[in-house]
């Protein structure tokens, strides 16, 4: 964020400070959360233990810290933080489209591919309305760019992100699978080869660039 932008909302006064806030509360905030704690993932199966887009992105934002500060500790530098932001917001567009089953998404040829990109462009838009909800341009800016850079997955701390979201997929089919639901080996199988595939990914571009 900009330093003359820092100083100039330091000055401001608690009346405008608190009507920004009320204001994120009312619409923002409102918005993502209501939307976010509605919509349950994995809907066209059956699990015994129902999972939220809200608790999944708490479960992926715990598993990206700590993944984040391995990464920092063993010479993979990352940016934590942003792993944190990309981490809790990394399902926010699906406050509109909601969480569409994998298999439709990639099993499908053609059909899928279209239904991706019709799929990004939506999200795209939900993006531009939910975070234009911030009164304050420097950070729609900010939400607006992590958001891009985690859909790119180029970025380090993308992947680190990806590598959490498969985790909480492992962590959550685990549990199932201890309570009795057996379907969803299908679902930890595939997280786990989309796991090995980014940490590869992860450990290459750490080598490669010499850290």
């Amino acid at each position: 964020m900009a330093k003359n932008s820092l100083e100039r909302d330091r000055k401001m006064d608690y009346g405008i400070i608190r009507g920004h806030l009320n204001n994120m509360i009312d619409n923002f905030l409102s918005y993502t959360l209501t939307r976010t704690t509605s919509i349950t993932r994995y809907n066209t199966r059956k699990f015994i233990i129902k999972q939220n887009v809200a608790e999944h992105a708490g479960n992926t934002t715990m598993i990206a810290m700590v993944f984040s500060d391995y990464f920092n500790s063993i010479g993979i530098k990352n940016d934590t933080e942003m792993v944190m932001r990309m981490a809790i917001t990394h399902d926010n567009d699906e406050v509109v489209s909601g969480d569409l089953p994998h298999p439709a998404k990639y099993q499908y040829g053609d059909k899928s591919d279209k239904l991706r990109k019709a799929v990004d462009e939506l999200n795209e838009n939900i993006i531009e309305y939910m975070y234009g909800m911030i009164p304050h341009a420097e950070l729609q800016k900010l939400y607006k760019e992590n958001y891009r850079i985690y859909k790119k997955r180029k970025a380090i701390e993308s992947k680190i992100v990806k590598l959490a979201d498969c985790t909480d997929v492992i962590i959550y089919a685990n549990n199932e699978i201890a309570l009795g639901n057996k379907t969803t080996i299908l679902e930890k199988r595939g997280a786990t080869g989309r796991f090995n595939k980014l940490l590869k990914e992860i450990i290459t571009n750490r080598d490669s660039s010499g850290n």
